[in-house]
């Protein structure tokens, strides 16, 4: 996944990368970002390419990590929580009623899966691979996307 930004701090071989989003996903909200009103996210990348504060450059990310990091924050707990409901209902039926125990299950289910996310993005986070600078666009200021389609 590639993306345009402008580097606001430079530290060792490292660059601080400011990313803008078109103004049709500022709206959204989903990332977070645009609830700050910013409408931008700050990036560390490494500097391959020796950028320098003020320049406009393209980043690299790998998007099979996005892809696992989205699974597991968004699948994960789906499927512990349907999990969870589903024994639940299962375990009803041979015991009797006993006080809704799907919900109790899927609930409980739900947040062994937070601690399992918790526990995984640790991991990935001692190990993560940064987004890379890959190449210098302009010296000047990069002013946004110049189209708004998504």
């Amino acid at each position: 996944m590639e993306q345009v930004g402008l580097v606001v701090e430079v530290k060792d071989d490292k660059a601080v990368v400011a990313v803008q989003r078109h103004d049709v996903c500022a709206k959204c909200g989903g990332c977070g970002a645009a609830v700050s009103g910013s409408g931008e996210t700050h990036l560390e990348a490494l500097n391959k390419v020796n950028a320098a504060v003020g320049q406009t450059v393209m980043i690299s990310s790998d998007t099979a990590q996005v892809l696992k990091a989205s699974f597991m924050v968004y699948m994960v707990p789906l499927l512990f929580l349907l999990a969870g409901l589903y024994i639940g209902q299962q375990l009803d039926g041979i015991l009797g009623y006993v006080a809704r125990l799907d919900i109790i299950l899927g609930i409980t289910l739900l947040l062994i899966s937070y601690l399992l996310v918790r526990i995984y993005d640790r991991k990935l986070s001692r190990r993560r691979t940064l987004a890379t600078v890959i190449e210098i666009l302009h010296d000047e200021p990069y002013t946004g996307p110049e189209d708004e389609k998504c």
